[in-house]
Parts: C-alpha cells; sequence; structure tokens
C-alpha cells in the first residue's frame, strides 16, 4: 500500500503541478507523488480540510465506471465470457467505492479535520483502481484481438471449403458468428480500456489527450501475503481504531464491542479474500507457463511451415487467453493485497 512523507507538502505540490507536462509514463508505484497533480486535492490540501466535495467527486468516477461495467454486463447478458469481465469489475470497483464510502462516513461522523496524509490516501485508493480497470480491459482487448484474428482466418478458410463443397452454409454462418463475436468483444474492452484511461489520467489531473503511457499492476510481494498474520497487533489496532471511527464518543462500552467485532468480521473476510486471490494467481501462473512452452513450439511450427495461417493464429489467440488469465489473476491480488492494507492503515 503506498504511504509517504507529506512534510514540505506545498513545496512538493508546485513542483508537481510545474512538471505536469513532462509525465510520459504513470507508474502504479509513483501514483501518490501524481495524484498530487490534481486540483482539486491540491485544493483540499491548501484548506487542510478535506471537504465533502472532495469525497463525492472521487466517488461519482468510480460509481460512473462501475454503473457502465453494470450497463455493459446487460448488454453482454448472451456472452458469458464478457459478461463474467464486466461483472467481475464492476465488483471490484465496488470495493473501492465501499472504501472511500467510509471515508466520507468517517469524516462526517467526526466532523473534524481529515489528515493531510488520509486526503492524499483517499486519492491514491482511487487511481490504484481506475489504473487495475485500465489494465484489466486492455488485456482483454489485447487477447480479444488475437481471437478476432483468428476467427477472420477460420472464417476464411470455412468459404474457401465451401466454395470446395466442403463446407455447408450453416458452417459458414457459425464461422461467421464466432467472428462477429469476437469482433464486438475486442471493439468493446478497448472502448472500455479507453474510458478507464480517460479517468485515471483525470484522477491525476493529467493531460487526457497527451501520449502518456500507464504502467502495468505489479504483483504483491507474495512472501509477505505468506506472512500475514490476522491476528497481529498492528491489525488488532486497525480493528479497535475502526471500530472507534465507526461510534460517537458518548456511546456505550458494549456497543464499541460490537463495532470492534464487525470491524473483525470483515478484516477475517478480507484476508480469506486475499488468501483466495493468491491461489487463484498461482493456477493461473502456472497455467501461463504451461502455456508459454506451448507458444514456444507453436513459432517453430510455424517457422518450419508445419502449420495453417488458423491453426497458428488460434495458438496465438490460446497463449493471449493465458496471459490474460494472468494479468487478470494480478489485477484481482493486488486488489485485494490493497484493499487488506487500506484496512489496516485505517483509510477505509
Amino acid at each position: 500500500s503506498v504511504s509517504g512523507n507529506v512534510e514540505d507538502q506545498s513545496d512538493s505540490l508546485e513542483t508537481a503541478v510545474q512538471t505536469d507536462a513532462s509525465v510520459t509514463s504513470v507508474d502504479y508505484n509513483n501514483l501518490e507523488q501524481l495524484v498530487q497533480n490534481n486540483r482539486s486535492l491540491k485544493n483540499a490540501l491548501d484548506n487542510y480540510t478535506s471537504s465533502r466535495e472532495t469525497y463525492e467527486n472521487m466517488l461519482k468516477t468510480l460509481e460512473d465506471e462501475r454503473d457502465y461495467m453494470k450497463f455493459m454486463q446487460e448488454k453482454y447478458e448472451d456472452d458469458a465470457e464478457a459478461k463474467a469481465t464486466y461483472k467481475m469489475n464492476a465488483s471490484m470497483l465496488n470495493m473501492s467505492i465501499s472504501q472511500i464510502t467510509k471515508q466520507l462516513e468517517s469524516q462526517e461522523s467526526k466532523i473534524q479535520t481529515t489528515s493531510r496524509q488520509k486526503t492524499i490516501d483517499s486519492y491514491v485508493l482511487t487511481a490504484q483502481s481506475l489504473m487495475r480497470t485500465y489494465n484489466q480491459m486492455n488485456t482483454k482487448a489485447q487477447a480479444e484481438e488475437k481471437n478476432y484474428q483468428a476467427a477472420q482466418s477460420s472464417y476464411q478458410a470455412v468459404l474457401k471449403k465451401q466454395s470446395a463443397g466442403m463446407a455447408t452454409a450453416a458452417d459458414v454462418m457459425t464461422a461467421s458468428d464466432t467472428m462477429q463475436s469476437a469482433k464486438n468483444r475486442y471493439e468493446s474492452y478497448r472502448q472500455q480500456a479507453s474510458n478507464a484511461r480517460f479517468n485515471l489520467l483525470s484522477a491525476l489531473g493529467l493531460d487526457t489527450s497527451a501520449d502518456i503511457a500507464i504502467g502495468s499492476v505489479p504483483l504483491p510481494d507474495l512472501s509477505a501475503i505468506d506472512v500475514v498474520d490476522f491476528n497481529s497487533s498492528s491489525v488488532q489496532n486497525a480493528r479497535h481504531q475502526s471500530a472507534g471511527t465507526a461510534t460517537e464518543i458518548s456511546v456505550k462500552s458494549d456497543q464499541e464491542s460490537q463495532a470492534e467485532g464487525t470491524v473483525r468480521s470483515r478484516m477475517q473476510s478480507l484476508y480469506e479474500q486475499l488468501k483466495a486471490a493468491k491461489l487463484q494467481y498461482e493456477g493461473a501462473e502456472a497455467a501461463y507457463q504451461s502455456a508459454s512452452i506451448t507458444y514456444a513450439s507453436l513459432q517453430k511450427k510455424q517457422q518450419a511451415g508445419m502449420l495453417s495461417q488458423s491453426d497458428y493464429l488460434q495458438g496465438v489467440a490460446d497463449y493471449y487467453s493465458a496471459l490474460d488469465a494472468k494479468e487478470t489473476a494480478v489485477v484481482n491480488l493486488n486488489q485485494a493485497w490493497e484493499t487488506y492494507n487500506w484496512t489496516v492503515k485505517g483509510v477505509s
């Protein structure tokens, strides 16, 4: 999770804004510095009070993205693969929305100034979520582009077979439908990647039309996940602090205990999600390694002239599907890890 020193904040903000035009890439591990190009954040820090509007703006960005994912989920009702992708992304965005909402509720219940670092953290959390969505949609688009190319080649091959009396009109129609579905998914994912890119750059206060490269979402430190101790003192403190912010100062101790129990239950759930996401990643990584070996063999066969163009392109598509599954697992694990850490840190 991102943390940092915010001393001399005004100086670093001036530098960040002045060098806005020089930003050529967005690196996940540099989001805390990049968000400080955001004018709303700068204003919130200048006022030293994180206004309700600040959080509501972030919520609206995430909710709009989530709602569009739900819309696309319904649009692709008959396409199980695309529907599942949009459903998963809507779910991931919902987790971030929940975290920002808790920040807003916490701020209102305290009726006091939110710390500068927590304000920055909330912007970082939002940027992380948008960056995950961009990466997810971008890798889906890459994989679906390869599927589309393979489907195009297969369609052409079926047309040739039909002209030679070796395929029926129904065969041609099936190949055409497969090609059209792949094309629709590719164009849809590409559009979603473009939307997420726009929202991410906007959240970072960067020029959305500039030629800025978006980096990948990093794989969390697996060894750090392995040694997560659900009963550690830092997690215990996080439970207590979160329970405290969820209750009024004057409440009875049994109500505080109940609030702390609710937080404990949530952290237990996040801990289990983290472990499940790690298992999913390990499976996807193993499948990707296997696909890489097959892909290397495919390249050799292609160079030796042992494959038809259709078979070769289908092999390429299979490899990119495995790559996409691995990257999806990385994004899911990153989300689970960040959510867990932000919660321990008390940001959500």
